[in-house]
């Protein structure tokens, strides 16, 4: 059966504003219902996990729809993970054409972490029956742009094939998330962040609706009388469930129009004095807690397709290779890969593999190709990955 995204929306690109769609697979129904089942699915304390794939080159019909992307989100929800999806320029309802040098495409994928990061930090754990609905994480502090705190989020990011030559060439994680710390109110990275605050709203109007809570609005009867559908929570709530859903549609139709910009990127210094932007030209500073990150490469390109994916240009240091050495890692390649065979990928490894003292790992498919069309080769995949969460992240999560 087929995952369906839970949101779909749009974000601007921080490299020219150009409109990316993206997609949100949140975590399944029992999760957030009542029973052994979800007991059993909770953490304690709670700790929000995350994971990005990146698709194909967009310039040759990869988009967030490809069959492997969609197989590595399925393995990913199945271990627990909220899943974000994004489109490269010029792939599916994203704006834009694909570029020759992938800087652009960087880029985007450098948008997106930002806003996933600034989603899960807002994003609070589903209260408990005893619990009232005091108790629980108020919509109106998320807008304003102040994170729970809580401990850090596990983060995966992940890239199949030109998506996981993008995910090697990422800035490191807290590099990344300095860059959207403080920001001019008129940025594109504070306009990411305000739809990562607006999703994460329309999120906690999605949870406080389900069944558990019973947040449903009284109607009255056909003899006149009143009748609960639901019975509520302790707190007495000012905003009704009708309140919540016109919130909620406002927060989705805002998200899902592309930005347009009211006004040039580069205003600066024409609406500032010479000495620079005053303190209230910027949006709140908000740090998010950098998360223990892992990272995944499926099918990574190297040479010479690397080369011809970014134009014979160089794409970044070779240096952010070393992130592999200090955070988990699995390249996962397929043995029949011809794109880059598998025992080249090998030996470009070895010394990370042997360096990062066990963190970072090469793991081959037999019988398997570039594309996993075989459905012994996707059953191998969706394991692999489902095995490396269940070894590293959540191995570490129980020593941390």
């Amino acid at each position: 059966m087929e995952t369906r995204p839970t949101y779909e929306f749009f974000i601007p690109s921080v490299y020219d504003d150009t409109a990316l769609a993206c997609r949100i697979y949140s975590l399944p129904e029992s999760y957030f219902g009542g029973g052994p089942e979800a007991a059993s699915t909770r953490e304690k304390p709670w700790t929000s996990k995350g994971a990005i794939v990146a698709h194909p080159y967009s310039g040759l019909g990869g988009s967030y729809d490809d069959s492997t992307v969609l197989h590595a989100v399925d393995a990913l929800m199945e271990r627990g993970f909220t899943v974000g999806t994004f489109n490269l320029r010029g792939a599916g309802k994203s704006k834009g054409k694909a570029t020759w040098t992938s800087k652009a495409e960087l880029q985007d994928y450098i948008s997106f972490v930002g806003f996933f990061m600034y989603y899960l930090s807002n994003v609070y754990p589903p209260i408990e029956e005893s619990q009232s609905f005091d108790d629980y994480f108020p919509l109106a502090p998320i807008i304003s742009g102040v994170p729970a705190t809580r401990p850090p989020a596990h983060l995966i990011l992940a890239g199949y094939s030109y998506g996981a030559l993008l995910t090697r060439f990422l800035p490191r994680v807290p590099v990344l998330l300095g860059r959207f710390a403080k920001v001019l109110k008129t940025s594109t990275e504070a306009e990411i962040r305000l739809r990562a605050a607006k999703l994460a709203a329309v999120t906690h109007i999605d949870i406080l609706s389900r069944p558990l809570y019973g947040l449903r609005e009284s109607h009255k009867t056909r003899k006149g009388k009143e009748r609960e559908r639901g019975n509520r929570p302790r707190g007495q709530l000012e905003e009704t469930p009708r309140d919540w859903t016109v919130e909620k549609d406002g927060h989705m139709q805002y998200l899902q129009k592309p930005f347009v910009r009211k006004q040039k990127r580069d205003s600066w210094p024409d609406q500032h004095n010479e000495l620079g932007p005053d303190a209230d030209d910027y949006i709140a500073r908000v740090y998010v807690p950098t998360p223990k990150t892992h990272y995944l490469l499926i099918s990574l390109l190297l040479e010479p397709l690397a080369s011809f994916c970014t134009g014979f240009r160089i794409l970044g240091d070779t240096e952010l290779d070393t992130k592999f050495l200090y955070n988990s890692t699995m390249m996962l390649h397929g043995e029949k890969d011809r794109l880059t065979s598998f025992k080249k990928l090998s030996f470009w490894a070895d010394d990370l593999v042997e360096d990062s003292e066990g963190k970072c790992n090469v793991v081959g498919v037999e019988n398997s190709g570039h594309f996993w069309r075989d459905k012994k080769a996707i059953e191998s995949l969706k394991f692999s990955i489902g095995f490396w969460v269940l070894i590293t992240v959540n191995d570490e999560r129980q020593s941390s």
